[in-house]
C-alpha cells in the first residue's frame, strides 16, 4: 500500500534568506519580505517575530510599518526560493526516491516501503524533521495513504505536533481528517466560504453527508442565481467531492516525481542568435568540448548526453544520445548529435545551447595503442555500437549469446552488444546438428507430402510456390522441454484446483522431427513435423512448418 509524505516549510522564504544572508534577517526584529504588484508593495512572508506583532502576508508595507515601526524589509527571491526548494526537494531523496516540491513552501515524498530502514514511519518522520531543523528549516510532515491526506495533517494537524500520520486504510484516514477545516482539503477559496455558509466546516461533516445531498445543496444556493451560476455552483460542488475522494484514496492522484539534475552541464549563449546550420554544428562542438574537460577534470564519462537548443522566439529544441560505454571524448559526442542536428529547425535563430552529462560514471584510463595506432578496438566497436544505436535504436542493436535450451528459437537471448560474454550459458556437451542462417519468427505453415505418413518430405509447398524434394536429411528429433510444461501444470493445480494432468492436449507442445530439404536446384530448407500420426496424447493431426533457410 502506497505511504507519503508531504513536508510543508512555514518560514521558508524567511529561512532560506537567512541560510544565503545570515546576517539580513535578525532574531530580534520583525522581518518582511516584500514584492512590488500592481497594488503597491505587499508583503509575501514574515519571521515569527513580525507574525507576533500582527503583521501578516498580503498586507500592504506601508500598512505594516504604520503599526510596526522597527519593521525589517527585504526584496522577496522567488526564484531562488524557488531553486533552492528543489535542490532541497533532491536531498530529501533519502526517505524516498520519488519526490517532487509541492507548491511554493513543500515537498511530497514516496515513502512506499522505505519506512522500516528508519525505524518505522514515525521515526522516519522524525528524523526528516530533525535534519531539516539542524539546517535551520522549520517543518511540519504529515504522512498518510494518500497525497491529499498527507498534505492536510502537514499543514492542518500539526499545531502542537510537528509531525503527523495516518495509519493506513480509508476508515483510518477519515478519522484522522474529519475534524480538520475543510480548507484542508485544497479547495478553492470561494468553495471553502460556500461550504462555510452551508454548515459544512469540517472534513468529517462533508464526509457525513451523501453526495447527492451535497449537489443539492450547492444547487439551492444558487436558486437565486442565473443560469451560469447553478452551473458553476454544481462544478464547486464537483470538485470538493474530487478533493475529498482523492484525500480519502478513492481517486487516484497521479504525481509526478522530480527528474534528477545532470551530473555536469555546460553552457554557451550568442548576442547574434545563430540562423546556419554549421554556424551551429561549429557551437554545439565548442560545447561538446567544454563539457568533455569538465568530464575529465572529473574523471567521469558520459553514458548518456542531452542537447538543449534555446531559440530566440522562446521554443525549445532537443536532442540526446547514449553511449554503449563511458565517452569523454568531444568528437564522439559531436559525432553522434551531428545527424541529429541537422532535423532541427533554428527558427529566428538560437541564442541559448546547453548540454548536460545526464548520466556519468568513473572513467577508468586506459592506454590505447602503441606506436602511430589509433583507437584499440574496443574503443572502435563502442564508437560503432554507438552510432548504430543513436540511428536505429538502442533496442534494435545487440548480440546473441547461447541459452540453455535444446528448442531452436529459444537457444539463443539477446544480450547487451558490450556484455560480458557468459562462457557456459548455453548446453554443455557437443554442439548441435547444422542450423540454418535464418530462422523465420515464427515457423510458416506449410503442406507436405510423404511417401509415408512419418517419412521425409517429397514436396512441399511454402507461400503458394511448389517445391519437389531431391534429398532430404533427417530426423533430428527435438522434443519438448516436459519440466517447464510440468511447472505450468504445478501452476494451474495451485490456482484452479486442478489435477496437473489434466491439461488440454491440444496446448501441451509436441515433439518436432526436423528435415533439411534440398531441392533440385541447390535451395535448401529446415522443416520439422509436430506431432506423431496416432498418438494418443495428442489432438488433430500432426503439422509441417517451415522454420529456417540455408
Amino acid at each position: 500500500m502506497k505511504r507519503l509524505v508531504s513536508v510543508w516549510l512555514p518560514q521558508w522564504p524567511i529561512e532560506r534568506l537567512k541560510r544565503h544572508r545570515p546576517g539580513a534577517v535578525p532574531d530580534d526584529r520583525p522581518c518582511v519580505l516584500v514584492a512590488g504588484g500592481a497594488h503597491g508593495i505587499r508583503i509575501t512572508a514574515v519571521n515569527v517575530r513580525a507574525a507576533r506583532e500582527g503583521v501578516r502576508a498580503g498586507m500592504s508595507l506601508a500598512d505594516a510599518r504604520a503599526a510596526v515601526p522597527i519593521l525589517v524589509s527585504h526584496p522577496a527571491e522567488m526564484e531562488r526560493d524557488a531553486r533552492a526548494l528543489t535542490r532541497l526537494a533532491l536531498w530529501l531523496g533519502r526517505y524516498g526516491p520519488s519526490r517532487n516540491v509541492e507548491g511554493e513552501d513543500g515537498v511530497w515524498i514516496d515513502t512506499t516501503g522505505v519506512a522500516h530502514l528508519f525505524g518505522g514511519e514515525a521515526a522516519l518522520m522524525e528524523d526528516l524533521v530533525r535534519r531539516l531543523a539542524g539546517f535551520g528549516i522549520t517543518a511540519r510532515a504529515g504522512l498518510a495513504g494518500t497525497p491529499g491526506a498527507a498534505f492536510a495533517l502537514a499543514r492542518f494537524a500539526t499545531v502542537k505536533r510537528s509531525a503527523v500520520l495516518a495509519p493506513a486504510g480509508e476508515a483510518a484516514t477519515l478519522a484522522a481528517l474529519a475534524e480538520l477545516p475543510v480548507d484542508a482539503l485544497r479547495l478553492a477559496p470561494e468553495t471553502v466560504v460556500l461550504l462555510r455558509r452551508l454548515g459544512l466546516a469540517r472534513v468529517g461533516h462533508l464526509a457525513a453527508l451523501p453526495r447527492e445531498s451535497l449537489e443539492r445543496r450547492f444547487a439551492s444556493e444558487a436558486s437565486s442565481r442565473s443560469r451560469a451560476g447553478q452551473v458553476k455552483a454544481k462544478a464547486l460542488a464537483e470538485a470538493v467531492l474530487v478533493r475529498l475522494d482523492q484525500a480519502l484514496g478513492r481517486t487516484e492522484e497521479p504525481r509526478a516525481p522530480l527528474g534528477e539534475p545532470p551530473v555536469l552541464s555546460e553552457r554557451r549563449s550568442w548576442g547574434e542568435p545563430l540562423i546556419s546550420s554549421e554556424a551551429l554544428v561549429s557551437e554545439v562542438g565548442l560545447l561538446a568540448e567544454d563539457l568533455a574537460r569538465a568530464l575529465k577534470a572529473a574523471g567521469l564519462g558520459a553514458r548518456r548526453i542531452a542537447l538543449s537548443l534555446y531559440r530566440a522566439d522562446g521554443t525549445v529544441a532537443h536532442a540526446d544520445a547514449g553511449m554503449a560505454r563511458a565517452s569523454a571524448e568531444a568528437p564522439h559526442f559531436l559525432q553522434l548529435l551531428d545527424a541529429k542536428l541537422s532535423q532541427i529547425d533554428a527558427g529566428f535563430g538560437i541564442d541559448v545551447a546547453v548540454l548536460d552529462a545526464v548520466s556519468a560514471e568513473p572513467l577508468d584510463p586506459e592506454q590505447t595503442t602503441l606506436g602511430r595506432g589509433g583507437a584499440a578496438p574496443e574503443q572502435a566497436i563502442a564508437a560503432l555500437i554507438d552510432r548504430l544505436a543513436n540511428r536505429l535504436g538502442a533496442k534494435n542493436v545487440f548480440r546473441l549469446a547461447p541459452r540453455a535450451s535444446h528448442i531452436p528459437e529459444q537457444a539463443a537471448m539477446r544480450m547487451a552488444p558490450l556484455a560480458p560474454f557468459m562462457e557456459n550459458s548455453g548446453l554443455p556437451g557437443a554442439a548441435p546438428a547444422e542450423r540454418p542462417f535464418l530462422l523465420l519468427s515464427p515457423p510458416e505453415a506449410i503442406s507436405v507430402m510423404a511417401e509415408v505418413p512419418d517419412g521425409p518430405p517429397l514436396r512441399f509447398t511454402w507461400r503458394r510456390v511448389a517445391y519437389a524434394v531431391a534429398k532430404a536429411a533427417g530426423p533430428e528429433r527435438i522434443a519438448p522441454e516436459w519440466w517447464r510444461q510440468l511447472g505450468e501444470a504445478e501452476i494451474l493445480a495451485s490456482d484452479d484446483g486442478l489435477d496437473g494432468e489434466a491439461i488440454d492436449p491440444g496446448q501441451r507442445e509436441k515433439t518436432r522431427d526436423y528435415y533439411v530439404a534440398e531441392t533440385g536446384d541447390g535451395a535448401r530448407f529446415w522443416m520439422f513435423r509436430e506431432g506423431f500420426y496416432g498418438a494418443a496424447d495428442q489432438s488433430g493431426q500432426p503439422r509441417w512448418y517451415l522454420h529456417g533457410l540455408f
